[in-house]
């Protein structure tokens, strides 16, 4: 594994601008890119049945952005998964860290409740939660 993932500052400004114009929902989406780099954030609406405190993504759009992505060149596939805490820390909570389907994906989460907007990043496998650096 890499020592750091390489999220430029554009996409984590808006990661948080997704974050704050979702608010009181947490926001979700897809992070795309190759290998230690993201070079996009896809926007998902949240599906989940309690948008307040946890999020989903549908499935069946799951599944499309897999397609879209298997035909671009350069090849580019989900590398994570990004999330707001509305008004929490950028930590993983007990459910985060439950449902983290993916060991290999990088999860970010976008904490809003404290005076300024904290974006960190992590990667959860097996229950058990290691912070990733973003450069």
């Amino acid at each position: 594994m890499p020592a750091g993932v390489r999220v430029p500052a554009a996409i984590r400004r808006a990661l948080v601008r997704y974050a704050i114009e979702a608010r009181p929902r947490e926001c979700c989406g897809f992070l795309v890119g190759r290998g230690p780099d993201v070079i996009a954030a896809i926007a998902m609406a949240n599906v989940a049945a309690t948008p307040e405190t946890r999020y989903q993504v549908d499935d069946a759009d799951h599944v499309a952005i897999r397609r879209v992505l298997r035909r671009l060149t350069p090849p580019v596939e989900i590398v994570g998964v990004y999330h707001s805490h509305p008004g929490g820390d950028a930590a993983p909570s007990p459910t985060d860290v439950a449902e983290a389907y993916y060991p290999d994906w990088l999860q970010v989460i976008v904490g809003l409740g404290g005076r300024r907007p904290q974006v960190r990043a992590f990667r959860i496998a097996k229950g058990r939660v290691r912070t990733v650096r973003l450069i």
